[in-house]
């Protein structure tokens, strides 16, 4: 036999004796089991160049990663409308997972702000002027982006911080800030000043 009439021999077909065999079953050869597909061209409905894609509002496409995305669309073979259609799938992904972020931000938020109102040292009672004092202190040596920064990540109900401010607008007085310990005015010559 030659290689091109092996290819056109029927495959054997066998069966097992958990098989049983039925008298009126119709085998269909290999060949005319499987219908051959249809041969489309690599470029059919693909454009040569991806029109601009559409994005939700507030959303931007990384222009690096659409031309990656672009170059694969276009490999696969992808048209415009189905590009499409992923872009927007992507969009709505990347929407919520920020969501999602934005939800565990303020989440934590409250979390940290429970544990304030618990903390023994600067909670409970002593609460609201905890907050008057760490707000003073913030006042006085934070600009308005660290007080944005503050309440747009939540980082300003953090324990820690909370505590650290407080003890700063504490130590703050109507004339300054006031150090600790004891500290007596000492004279001291122009020598001892430079040592």
């Amino acid at each position: 036999m030659t290689d091109s009439t092996q290819a056109a021999a029927a495959p054997e077909t066998t069966t097992s004796a958990a098989e049983p065999v039925q008298s009126d079953a119709v085998v269909a050869p290999a060949a005319e089991a499987q219908a051959p597909a249809a041969e489309v061209p690599a470029d059919a409905g693909q454009p040569v160049e991806y029109a601009d894609f559409s994005v939700p509002e507030g959303l931007e496409i990384d222009a690096d990663v659409l031309g990656s995305f672009k170059g694969i669309a276009k490999e696969l073979g992808i048209p415009q409308e189905a590009a499409q259609k992923l872009i927007d799938l992507q969009a709505g992904l990347v929407q919520k997972q920020a969501e999602a972020n934005q939800a565990a931000l303020a989440e934590q938020a409250q979390q940290w702000e429970a544990a304030v109102k618990a903390d023994k040292e600067i909670g409970g009672e002593r609460y609201a002027q905890t907050v008057e004092t760490a707000v003073k202190a913030i006042e006085k040596f934070g600009s308005p982006e660290l007080r944005t920064l503050l309440n747009e990540s939540g980082i300003g109900n953090h324990p820690e911080l909370v505590k650290f401010c407080h003890r700063i607008g504490q130590s703050l007085s109507e004339d300054g800030l006031v150090m600790g310990g004891t500290q007596a005015h000492k004279e001291m010559s122009l020598v001892d000043a430079f040592r």
